[in-house]
């Protein structure tokens, strides 16, 4: 048996070789799909909404100051208290005030007993007119010095010139306040301010008339903090010199103050824009592409070109010119739509030949 077994050895090594030299012939005939990263063309629409931060403002709003220097003796509000106009925000002290009015009402009664003689002398001859002038003199300065004086005395209280919300307190009780430095700043409720700033390269394409040479055809939605709910804005103010940092410009828009919502001085905001109306109807669409998408395989080495998914397991190029790199991406322009689904990475690999299938990222990783 052993015999037997040594006879038909080395036929079945010469089969063995065999198969083995057939097996890479095999497996080149088997069909290789490559799985590629895809991403889709989002609509015109979806890439002209953008948003920009923001902060509230309140629409009328004072810096309420004293006119002189004194102790403050008295302050009466808080931030968030509500006042009516005429109500005393604070007092300082009147002392030297009083003083001076007292000063003054005593020169005035001096003076007016004064011109009362010469008035009752002129009648009879015992003084000139011009004397009588003279006495007349006096008594308007000292009244013109009393009332000056009662004046002051007003300006040691500080009142608040309409209805409104104390928005910020900044100074405290008995410290001493010095002219024109802000006790108190107040609010006057029902409209609001959204200040945010505007890149010039938006500010270049809005159209512009005689009428209205800002924004005419924008439309401004507001969202305030984390809240999704939008609300319509309009168009207030804006600067006509951009910022030298940010090449921006300031907007300003206003709108009523919501009833479902508390919203207060220097809270923040987003502004969301829809720019479609900037875009003419038969301007060419610029898509935002990874760099990896494109490539120069073609034909032409100077042409550049992205691939196309299409079921099953295909590509096909599409022609395209290449813009500027920026943040969202390489621009590019040629015949693509809203949908079409691209090859995102490893362009340059593929050919119109080559079977694709969508890569998905796998549960876990």
């Amino acid at each position: 048996m052993p015999i037997t077994l040594l006879r038909y050895l080395p036929v079945t090594l010469v089969l063995l070789m065999l198969m083995g030299c057939e097996q890479p012939q095999a497996q080149s005939n088997e069909r290789v799909v490559r799985p590629v990263k895809l991403m889709t063309l989002q609509s015109a629409n979806a890439s002209a909404l953008r948003q920009f931060p923001a902060r509230v403002e309140a629409s009328t709003r004072s810096n309420l100051s004293f006119r002189m220097a004194g102790e403050l003796l008295e302050l009466n509000v808080s931030p968030g208290q509500q006042v009516s106009e005429g109500d005393v925000i604070a007092r300082i002290d009147d002392r030297n005030a009083q003083s001076a009015l007292d000063s003054a009402r005593s020169r005035l009664e001096l003076a007016k007993a004064q011109l009362e003689r010469m008035r009752y002398t002129l009648e009879r001859g015992a003084v000139s007119q011009s004397q009588f002038d003279e006495a007349e003199s006096e008594w308007r300065a000292a009244r013109a010095n009393f009332e000056q004086a009662q004046e002051q005395v007003t300006h040691t209280q500080l009142r608040a010139p309409y209805d409104g919300v104390i928005a910020q307190v900044p100074v405290d009780n008995r410290q001493i306040v010095q002219v024109q430095e802000t006790v108190a700043v107040i609010q006057q409720p029902g409209q609001l301010d959204v200040v945010f700033h505007l890149p010039e390269q938006i500010v270049q394409r809005m159209p512009r008339s005689n009428d209205a040479p800002f924004g005419n055809g924008l439309a401004y939605e507001v969202r305030f903090g984390n809240s999704d709910k939008p609300y319509l804005a309009q168009l207030a103010s804006y600067t006509t010199q951009a910022s030298a940092q940010s090449l921006a410009y300031e907007v300003t828009l206003t709108l009523p103050q919501p009833d479902d919502i508390t919203l207060l001085d220097g809270m923040s905001a987003n502004v969301r824009l829809d720019l479609s109306e900037l875009q003419s109807t038969h301007a060419t669409q610029v898509w935002h592409l990874p760099p990896e998408a494109v490539s120069y395989a073609g034909d032409d080495p100077n042409q550049a070109q992205v691939w196309r998914f299409v079921e099953p397991e295909s590509v096909e190029a599409v022609l395209v010119n290449v813009g500027a790199l920026t943040s969202n991406g390489l621009e590019v322009s040629g015949e693509l739509a809203a949908g079409d689904r691209i090859v995102a990475a490893g362009a340059h690999r593929l050919t119109a030949d080559t079977q694709v299938t969508p890569w998905e990222k796998e549960q876990g990783l």
